[in-house]
Order: C-alpha cells, then structure tokens, then sequence
C-alpha cells in the first residue's frame, strides 16, 4: 500500500534511452495537490569493491572518466546488467577490472549516488581471497593494471586529492565500519 504522506507520481515518459541510462521526465503531487516536475536519470544500480589482497592492501583502477576529463584512481565498478543480482555483477566486475577471483565477497551496505536526480544505488562489497582469474574488460573500458595500496597510502592519497571518487570515499567508511564490527581485514 501505497504511503499516503509521499509524493504519487501522476505521470512519467521516457525523454531520453542509452545502453548505460534512460532519462524521464515525471510530474509528482504532493499530497497538499501541489504538483512538481521531476527529471530522473534512471539507472539499473552498481557495485563496487574493496578488493583486499592478503597482504590488506587495496586494489584500485585507473580508469579514464570523460566527465572529469582525466583518469580517476578508484576501487573496481560497474553497473549490473538487466536483473543481475548485485553478487553476481561483483563476482563479474571484480575479474574485469582486476584480473583476480573473489573466494570471499562481503556486503559492506549500499548508497544512493545522487537521489536528488538520479536512481542510481551502488552495492559495496569486500573481496578478499583472491586468485587469478582475468575477464576480458568492457570493450568501451581501458584499465590499467591494479594499484596495490595499504589502507595508510589510501587515506594519504585521499589527502593529497589523488582520490577524488566518490564510491571510494564512501567505500573507506563502509570498509571501517565493518572492521569495527569485526569483519576480517584480507584472509587473515
């Protein structure tokens, strides 16, 4: 049942469609009847992955975004594809990017990217136990090899504005929660 106390949509068309996003254009009411325009980038949700070698160091990418108009230093992404469970977009995205298998993946939790806009919720996980399992990447991706760090060389490039990403940044505060609450740090 539908909550009385939100905004309904009262209708919603499709402006725009692409492989990786749709853009929609909806009117909503508020339930005082004040009616409001709202353009949504619809998209089908991500992972993204602390990926941790069993020495605990990070594996990041670097990986060319257009929009920021230079490569990015940040943890292994991708969208999911259709219904693809977001393990499965994990198990996938991992060998893509890194080269490497998970024998462990753990939900760290989730975030929406941009709700003021955008439907986009990301699905972190950590990776740890590793093996080399390469996938062939996305054919509109250029990855370099991974960038081996420790979590003190994260935190520094965070400081230095090397990292930027926003997924990364939420990722460190996700990945400390979890070793709070005694999530293992790599195989150890």
């Amino acid at each position: 049942m539908a909550d009385a106390s939100l905004p309904r949509t009262v209708r919603s068309t499709i402006e725009f469609e692409s492989h990786v996003f749709d853009v929609a254009r909806a009117v909503i009411r508020f339930p005082d009847g004040h009616e409001a325009e709202r353009v949504v980038v619809q998209h089908p949700g991500a992972v993204a992955l602390v990926v941790e070698d069993e020495q605990g160091r990070w594996l990041l990418v670097r990986q060319y975004r257009h929009p920021a108009g230079r490569e990015l230093l940040e943890i292994p992404a991708g969208t999911r594809e259709g219904d693809e469970a977001p393990e499965e977009t994990a198990a996938r995205e991992i060998r893509e990017e890194t080269g490497y298998a998970a024998g462990s993946l753990v939900r760290l939790g989730g975030t929406w990217m941009a709700p003021g806009f955008c439907t986009e919720y990301i699905t972190y996980f950590h990776a740890t136990e590793l093996r080399h399992d390469p996938l062939a990447a996305d054919h509109d991706e250029y990855l370099s090899p991974p960038v081996r760090l420790t979590l003190d060389e994260v935190f520094a490039a965070v400081e230095s504005g090397e990292i930027e990403d926003a997924k990364t940044l939420v990722a460190l505060t996700l990945y400390a929660r979890h070793r709070a609450r005694g999530g293992a740090a790599g195989s150890r």
